[in-house]
């Protein structure tokens, strides 16, 4: 038997040897303080970004849904720094690699791991398993930034990893000597912590 609530109730009289109540749980949720529905129109699909200027993205409609409003280049830029930091600190890689996905803090706490995992190791001692990442995981926290969290494998253990890339405004060498120099939104590595 079941009440009002959809609860099951085996008998209704408290107090009982044989019976027991249970009853509706409370409505422990504040109520929302507005309701903004955000839906997308029957029939369309996203394919891809239109051809605009790769200083800026356009502005996000209001009310459109997240993955309307952020570049889908995030993700692959995302994978693409979490390997390279994976095979920097393997030293499959020199350091100087980074300099181009992520910002000077990220190289200069990547070198200081690099240094104590050097001199933390046993000598004359096998070189540890390489490191292989396996899932990536976006949150997007607004058009030009996004959580990131994933996971790799060393040997058969699992480790886990989170990070922030973010499009930060990045100057470009000319590419005629003396030319002008321009600054563009890139993609950045701007905060990695791994366990």
């Amino acid at each position: 038997m079941t009440d009002s609530g959809g609860v099951a109730v085996r008998d209704r009289q408290v107090g009982t040897d044989t019976g027991w109540l249970i009853g509706p749980i409370p409505q422990c949720e504040p109520e929302p303080l507005s309701e903004t529905p955000v839906t997308r129109r029957a029939g369309t699909a996203r394919v891809g970004r239109p051809a605009t200027s790769p200083q800026r993205p356009p502005a996000p409609a209001v009310g459109a849904p997240v993955a309307d409003r952020v570049d889908p280049s995030a993700r692959a830029f995302a994978v693409s720094a979490l390997t390279r930091v994976l095979e920097v600190i393997d030293r499959r890689r020199p350091v100087a690699h980074l300099a181009a996905v992520a910002a000077p803090h990220i190289v200069d706490q990547v070198t200081a791991l690099m240094h104590r995992s050097a001199a933390s190791s046993a000598p004359g001692g096998r070189r540890p398993p390489t490191a292989s990442l396996l899932r990536v995981h976006l949150q997007w926290s607004g058009p030009d930034a996004a959580e990131v969290t994933a996971s790799y494998s060393r040997g058969n253990r699992v480790h886990a990893v989170a990070a922030r890339v973010a499009r930060v405004p990045t100057r470009i060498r000319p590419t005629v000597p003396g030319g002008p120099r321009v600054t563009e939104l890139r993609w950045t590595l701007v905060n990695v912590t791994t366990v």
